[in-house]
């Protein structure tokens, strides 16, 4: 009996410390018993429960905090989901949505469930992938103890809790996440039902796995392992073939009746349900460029490169070449793989399961374009979870070995050693993941590829009043389809060629794509009116090199019959209204123009912050900036803008700080005069 020990983190015993096989008699040709053998949950003991539910507590603070925001925006894939639930919600029950490359149905009508409870929303969009990734720390605690025992099942539910990958994909919209618990859960009833013949578990189990077919088409390749396990088991369970052959009979019924209605579609219409598979497949020449063999080589080493060297570059999936396993968790994930592959060799059956599930589950990102692409390498979750668990779990049986060895050298304290360090290396690495995630969910990049700007739009498009109209070029709504989906007000779209559809009528607001003809703003406009105009925040697409300003808005009003000021440039420009305010860490200038008629000569108004050691900052640029022609004054009309300038520390200190503000010729460099002024400049004093 050497080798048991007791306590919360008590484990089976091994056969023998150098083979490491785990002697449960249903994996194993061992037929002895196990006192600690996995059970039901009411074998665990207080102190087992509270570190389960530390580790459900853990995984849903991580994935719902911020969870509207965190990453910001809200990327294309994750609103096509959303436009699919609100059909749903409409009486549209399909089967496969064919739209955006064709999506399985399950994460979409989890979508609609929360949509209509909650409304159009980023964190209602994510709420079902929060929930999924919360709960999911169950069945992978589950599948843990039942392989591997007690402290396994523990340690895989916290590092399911903690580790960035599975954080990030429980906090986007997108369906893969509901492949993980399916999986888990289907290999935890398989499990049962084959230690136990019992038919209802068989049956169970392939239900559950049928079901994993309406998530993510990863789970295509999942019948190459229970191929592989079943041939192990017909080969080295010679005994139990009758045995096994009537289960698997119930199980592939219970697989049946889940996938039929999914089988018989891709009997009608099977492109729908292969499009995207050939896409993206490296037998597609433009995935492989010409050397298949090649191009497999590099795609193979990429793909094993995921877990501790280098992960997906792709923004939208991971902090850019993260990998799965931070640097505390490389040599614990080294060990488990050692172990694993030892253990199979000695026909540790749960090991050889686990190495034959991460290879296969391997192949659809190494036999696809964007290697390692973590999206599609999902299917290798939870399992390659368990071999950093199992790597720990080994450290903490083989060290108390040396237990009466440290006694004999006076060296009692090492005998908590392990149990000492692990709750600091979970600390750590949860530290890391919060400092990761966190760096990643707020940086630029990371908002351009979450089209963060679209969002930006349909939120400002939600906050205009009832009273006001709404013109949207028409190219926001085909082209970001999260403006589709967020937008809840009625608007009125137009063809930037054919102008807008009816002369509108103060107030509106109008939203142009800056990037292309605006004869079409001018015509909108009969005075006496203000027009307060406004770039959009900054967009960057995939394959675009530089970022840009996503949109214009016009916002037209009446104009006021009188204004508080007026500053005459040599008649040709005046200044109406001139105000500031310190925003966060800068200094919001918002200014007023004038012009009677078209300007023939290119004006520039400068906006210089003057403080008492001479210029801090300034912005110089054209009325409106690129965002209005000179060509589009005419009397009456008002122009109304914003410039932002960096705020010094001490502008509230009572320091003597003023705005200068006024116009030049851009050709000449000479500065308009001021009429009636002792200066060319406006000065606008801070105090």
């Amino acid at each position: 009996m050497a080798g048991w020990r007791s306590g919360p983190f008590a484990t089976p015993p091994l056969c023998h410390p150098a083979l490491f096989c785990y002697t449960h008699p249903a994996l194993t040709n061992s037929a002895r018993p196990v006192t600690n053998a996995p059970g039901r949950f009411r074998n665990l003991l207080p102190l087992h429960w509270l570190l389960l539910g530390g580790a459900v507590l853990t995984a849903v603070l991580l994935r719902f905090y911020q969870l509207g925001d965190w990453p910001p925006g809200l990327y294309r894939d994750e609103a096509y989901n959303g436009l699919d639930a609100l059909n749903v919600l409409d009486g549209q029950h399909a089967l496969f949505f064919a739209a955006n490359n064709g999506r399985e149905p399950a994460y979409i009508y989890l979508s609609a469930v929360m949509v209509g409870l909650f409304g159009p929303s980023v964190w209602a969009l994510r709420l079902g992938a929060a929930v999924v990734g919360s709960l999911t720390t169950i069945p992978v605690f589950l599948l843990g103890r039942s392989w591997f025992g007690l402290r396994v099942g523990l340690l895989v539910a916290w590092l399911w809790a903690i580790t960035l990958w599975p954080v990030h994909l429980s906090r986007i919209g997108l369906r893969a996440v509901l492949l993980v618990p399916c999986l888990a859960l289907a290999f935890w009833l398989g499990t049962r039902a084959y230690r136990h013949s019992r038919r209802r578990d068989w049956l169970l189990a392939g239900l559950v796995y049928g079901l994993a077919f309406y998530t993510y088409l990863a789970v295509r390749l999942t019948p190459l392992v229970l191929a592989g396990l079943g041939l192990y088991l017909l080969l080295t369970r010679r005994e139990q073939i009758g045995r096994l052959l009537r289960g698997w009979g119930w199980f592939g019924l219970g697989t049946a009746v889940t996938l039929a209605p999914l089988f018989l579609l891709f009997l009608q219409q099977p492109d729908l349900v292969l499009g995207r598979t050939g896409q993206v497949s490296i037998l597609n020449e433009a995935v492989r460029r010409g050397d298949l063999l090649a191009t497999l080589w590099q795609h193979l080493w990429l793909g094993l490169g995921l877990f501790i060297w280098e992960g997906d570059t792709i923004l939208r999936h991971n902090p850019a070449g993260r990998p799965l396993f931070d640097w505390l968790l490389a040599i614990p994930f080294l060990l488990g793989v050692g172990w694993a592959i030892r253990a199979a060799w000695h026909k540790q059956t749960a090991a050889l399961t686990l190495l034959l599930w991460t290879a296969v589950m391997l192949l659809p990102t190494i036999l696809a374009e964007d290697t390692p692409h973590f999206l599609r390498a999902v299917g290798i979750l939870p399992a390659a979870l368990f071999f950093p668990a199992l790597g720990l779990d080994r450290l903490l049986y083989y060290l108390p070995q040396r237990r009466e060895e440290r006694q004999e050298k006076k060296m009692p304290f090492l005998r908590t050693t392990p149990y000492a360090l692990l709750p600091l290396l979970i600390l750590g690495s949860l530290t890391l993941t919060v400092r990761d995630y966190a760096r990643y969910a707020q940086a630029a990049e990371t908002g351009y590829l979450f089209e963060a700007a679209a969002r930006t739009l349909a939120e400002e498009i939600n906050g205009t009043g009832a009273e006001t109209a709404v013109y949207l070029d028409e190219r926001y709504w085909q082209g970001w389809p999260s403006v589709r989906f967020l937008a809840e007000r009625p608007l009125l779209l137009f063809n930037p060629d054919e102008g807008l559809p009816d002369a509108p009528m103060p107030p509106f607001y109008l939203y142009a794509w800056p990037y292309g003809p605006l004869d079409y703003v001018p015509a909108t406009l009969t005075p006496p009116l203000l027009v307060d105009v406004a770039a959009g925040p900054l967009a960057r697409g995939d394959l675009e090199p530089a970022a840009y300003s996503l949109y214009t808005r016009y916002g037209v009003e009446t104009a006021p019959a009188t204004w508080p000021l007026a500053v005459d440039f040599e008649q040709t420009l005046w200044l109406r209204q001139a105000d500031a305010k310190v925003v966060g860490d800068e200094l919001v200038v918002t200014l007023v123009w004038e012009a009677e008629t078209a300007v023939g000569q290119p004006l520039v108004a400068f906006v210089h912050l003057i403080g008492p050691d001479g210029l801090i900052a300034q912005l110089d640029a054209p009325p409106g900036r690129q965002m209005w022609s000179s060509a589009w004054w005419q009397p009456d009309l008002f122009l109304r803008e914003q410039r932002s300038l960096p705020s010094p520390p001490a502008i509230d200190s009572g320091q003597a700080y003023a705005i200068h503000i006024g116009v030049y010729d851009e050709t000449t460099g000479e500065q308009l005069l001021r009429q009636g002024g002792p200066d060319t400049a406006f000065i606008l004093p801070l105090d």
